[in-house]
């Protein structure tokens, strides 16, 4: 008996392996870059979410007003106090609480905001937590395959929806 025909594989089995491998590969890329873009919208949308909830919460917490803007074409947005309001020192300038900029998640990005766009807004009330009608609205984030709002009802409520008639992320509910 040759003990070295047993020791080990032929090129043709090195061949169709490799091959095989190649075929699983090129079948996973696709769906795996589509992963990566659901995760990276979430994160967006999620954070945009709890960052406005932070900023309702602080609003009743500190009595008084915090103020929100949006910048779309960059979709940058920044909450912060104003001079002299709030523990923010006046003559200083603004009190900047948080500050998110959109350059950091690529490939995301918003449509203006509806009522929140307005250059400055103080989108809580500090007595009940609620919006006014002027500033309630909602903030579309978009991928290349997929579309969310977040939308800050009247009432103070901060929901994500899909948008109905396109590809939104699962575990949400159509707008």
């Amino acid at each position: 008996m040759n003990k070295t025909r047993c020791l080990g594989f032929t090129l043709t089995e090195l061949l169709i392996t490799i091959a095989i491998v190649g075929i699983v590969t090129s079948m996973a890329v696709p769906s795996f870059s589509k992963m990566l873009e659901r995760n990276r919208l979430k994160e967006v949308v999620e954070g945009l979410k709890s960052d406005l909830m932070w900023m309702h919460t602080e609003t009743i917490k500190r009595s008084c007003n915090l103020q929100v803007t949006f910048t779309p074409a960059t979709w940058n947005y920044t909450i912060f106090r104003t001079a002299g309001t709030c523990d923010c020192p006046a003559g200083g300038g603004n009190c900047t609480d948080i500050t998110v900029n959109g350059s950091q998640f690529t490939g995301i990005t918003m449509t203006n905001p509806v009522s929140l766009s307005d250059s400055t807004s103080e989108l809580f009330d500090f007595r009940r937590g609620a919006v006014s009608i002027a500033n309630s609205g909602n903030a579309q984030l978009n991928s290349s395959n997929y579309s969310v709002k977040v939308v800050v009802s009247t009432l103070g409520r901060i929901r994500i929806c899909n948008i109905a008639g396109s590809d939104g992320l699962n575990g949400y509910e159509d707008c």
